[in-house]
Order: structure tokens, then sequence, then C-alpha cells
């Protein structure tokens, strides 16, 4: 499934944060989008996943204006995975999950043998299974964030649209989602706070800096001392890895 964003504008009020922006999203790649905080990243997503309106520009899934389709058509192809958050209602983990299934019932459809098939064996990937029945509010932060991976997950997307997904998480789930997400052939759009991790995991990686897009690339296009310390403000190496011919950022100040 492709995603496809031209020339796209959103404001807030009567501030622009998100400026002249263009995206592609295809051939079932991980495609990761970096920069500082306050960049224009998030707002991004949600203008994709349509939490936000643009103010101009247009935004295509399979090259239909995504204002030409109806919600619940397009909540089915893109799976949205938010920042962890808490509900006003004690929901459970299972019930949570399950609102992933939402796009795929008509209204007051009873969940069915497939729909709970489907919850399980996403509650099992993210590794929440044994969990099912806690109260959503009563875990942590982590833990928070893999059942919102999992009721992503049950949407059973043509697509996903990833919003830091790795936050609170210790490093093994880090690694374990990445590898997750990244096995199941679907296309990705993620922003990611971990550069090491961005350069690890990502396809293609566009980089925002105060609303628009500065550079576009492989990592190891993108990932250079001089884009590091013009955008980030850090002073960095940047090492190739022969083994696993991928690269890695050492830090070395600011």
């Amino acid at each position: 499934m492709n995603i496809s964003v031209k020339d796209l504008y959103v404001k807030i009020g009567h501030k622009t944060i998100v400026e002249n922006v263009g995206i592609d999203v295809g051939n079932r790649e991980f495609v990761g989008i970096i920069g500082p905080n306050g960049s224009g990243k998030s707002t991004l997503l949600k203008t994709i996943y349509r939490a936000l309106k643009p103010y101009c520009g247009t935004i295509k899934i399979d090259n239909t204006l995504i204002e030409n389709m109806p919600l619940k058509e397009s909540a089915k192809k893109l799976g949205v995975m938010t920042q962890a958050s808490s509900f006003n209602f004690d929901f459970t983990v299972q019930e949570v999950v399950m609102m992933g299934r939402t796009p795929h019932k008509k209204m007051m459809e009873p969940d069915d043998e497939k729909d709970y098939e489907i919850v399980y064996k996403s509650l099992e990937m993210v590794g929440m299974y044994n969990l099912m029945n806690r109260k959503f509010n009563s875990l942590s932060g982590g833990e928070k964030q893999r059942v919102l991976i999992a009721r992503a997950l049950s949407c059973e997307p043509k697509a996903l649209v990833l919003d830091e997904p790795t936050n609170h998480l210790d490093i093994y789930y880090q690694i374990s989602l990445l590898d997750i997400v990244k096995n199941l052939n679907v296309e990705i759009f993620s922003a990611i706070h971990d550069l090491n991790l961005a350069a690890t995991y990502c396809d293609k990686i566009y980089v925002m800096q105060k609303g628009s897009i500065v550079k576009y690339g492989t990592p190891k296009e993108v990932f250079t001392s001089e884009l590091l310390k013009k955008v980030f403000n850090v002073n960095a190496i940047i090492e190739e890895n022969n083994k696993t011919n991928k690269i890695n950022i050492i830090y070395t100040g600011v």
C-alpha cells in the first residue's frame, strides 16, 4: 500500500507547524521520521491518520485522497499507534486491544470468535497475553506501549503509522517490537526518537526540522556528523559495522 503526501501544510491556530512537506511510503518499506522535539513529527503523523486536518496539500492512500474515503475505510488500511496514554474508563488490556477491531464491525455488531483469535494473537506477539485481564491504567508505561501496538496489529492493517513506538520500553522490548513490525511485511511510517534504532531498522529516513523535511534517504545517506550537528546540535562519529552493514552513531558531546 502506498501513502503519499504532497505540499502539506498544517496550522494550529495561526501557527504553521508543518510546512511544504512531501513524503512517499511504499514497497513494504520501514520508513522513519526523525527530528528534535517540536519539529512537527507527531503533527505530521496525526494529519496522515486524520486526527488533524491539513491547512492545504494532499494526502493519498493508494492514489485516493483521504478526504474522499470514509473514516472507517482509512482506519482499516492504517493501523495507528499513538504515544502511551490513559483511558477515562477502566478498560482491561483485552478490551483495549479489541478496540482495534472496530473498523471491521458494523454498529452494535458483537465480537465473534475471529475477533478474539486476532486479539489473542496480537497480545501474544507483544508478550502481553498473560496480562489480558489486567486494567490498562494499572500498567507501566512500557506495558501500555506494548498493548497499544497490539491494538494496532488487531486491526490487520495494510500499513502502520507509529508515533515513537519504543518510548518507555527497555531495550529488550524496543528490539523485539521493532522486529515484530519490521517482519509484518507491510508499509511502516514511524517517528523514532532513538537514532541508532532508526539507523538499524529503517530502510529510508526523513529528517524534520522546524516543520520541514531537510533530508531524505537511506540511513547511510542521512546520518552524517554534519547533519547531526546541524539538526540535533550534537557532535557524533558515524561508524559502519562490517558484519551487519549497518551504521552506529557514537555521541561525543555537544
